[in-house]
């Protein structure tokens, strides 16, 4: 088992918006991205490609404000004439250009001479710029190419710094469960969800007195549960239907398919931006699980936060 390396990634008119969350894309899309590849390149060279690592380099959200009190807006584009002549409706979507590095687990690639490795990852290389991901243009790509499995936490950070400046995102699933189990509201995991994602502020008082209008103090802002560069994301989907046969529900982009309803699930993700903090591919390595009726997309493994891990940092090469 190996690694393919899409190296700096160029993309253009991605989608900025993935149910609830806003800013980057769901790491959904991006699997979605590995699978549909994987399915183009297996009959050719024999190759599948399974997980999938992502390192943000760029981003900018299509997105304006007229002052620094107004709130957000999209920046929209004014689609062609309908076929009446007719102005076409503009239809709100958020869209950003982004620059990403992608590390996807491949299995069958046993290596071999270099020649044969750079035909193979030359072909990649062409049918990747010829596909979208996230909804987006691929308009560059710096480089392909195969890489070895780290098995040891030093070749894994010797690995990533190379791509370096950039971010990481991982699964941080473990934080929200840990910290709906310390509220002992189980049940109610948006709350617990929305400590992380929602920006809260608290009024402090530093005098008390009888008079609302003689009090003094000042609004705090709410830490959140967990330190790190935490943000709201959009890990999978959750069957909420029976399983339909194929052709019996309409409209459907497949008819040869069964089908089901869903809605998707929402967790926390975290940008880690120092390799030294990452000891195991496994910790930032995104795959599928499915265990009904969740279709998920998690990491074998938990990154230790910052504060368990910061005496073991190895800024060796």
């Amino acid at each position: 088992m190996s690694l393919f390396l899409i190296k700096n990634m160029h993309i253009e008119g991605a989608n900025a918006i993935a149910g609830f969350t806003y800013g980057f894309p769901a790491i959904t899309q991006f699997l979605g991205f590995v699978h549909a590849l994987s399915r183009k390149i297996e009959p050719q060279h024999g190759i599948s490609f399974d997980g999938c690592a992502v390192m943000c380099h760029q981003h900018q959200v299509h997105a304006y404000r007229g002052s620094d009190w107004d709130d957000y807006g999209f920046s929209l584009t004014r689609n062609p004439l309908a076929k009446d002549g007719k102005t076409a409706p503009i239809v709100e979507e958020g869209k950003m250009n982004l620059c990403v590095s992608l590390l996807i687990e491949c299995k069958g690639f046993s290596g071999g001479n270099s020649d044969q490795e750079q035909l193979i990852s030359n072909a990649i290389k062409t049918q990747v710029l010829s596909q979208r991901c996230a909804g987006g243009r691929i308009t560059n790509i710096e480089a392909c190419q195969f890489k070895p499995m780290p098995n040891e936490a030093g070749d894994c950070r010797r690995l990533l710094r190379p791509l370096l400046p950039g971010f990481i995102l991982c699964d941080r699933s473990d934080y929200l469960q840990q910290h709906a189990e310390n509220k002992k509201d189980s049940q109610n995991m948006v709350m617990s969800w929305l400590d992380f994602s929602a920006l809260r502020y608290r009024y402090e008082t530093f005098t008390e007195s009888d008079s609302v209008a003689a009090e003094q103090g000042q609004w705090q802002r709410v830490n959140k549960p967990q330190s790190g560069y935490l943000v709201p994301l959009m890990i999978g989907y959750k069957q909420i239907s029976d399983v339909f046969a194929a052709e019996e529900v309409a409209n459907v982009r497949d008819n040869t398919t069964p089908f089901a309803f869903t809605e998707a699930v929402y967790s926390v993700g975290e940008w880690i931006g120092s390799p030294s903090r990452v000891e195991s591919i496994n910790q930032i390595l995104w795959r599928y699980q499915y265990s009904s009726p969740y279709y998920l997309c998690r990491a074998q493994q938990s990154i230790h936060s910052i504060e368990s891990n910061e005496d073991d940092f190895d800024f060796s090469y």
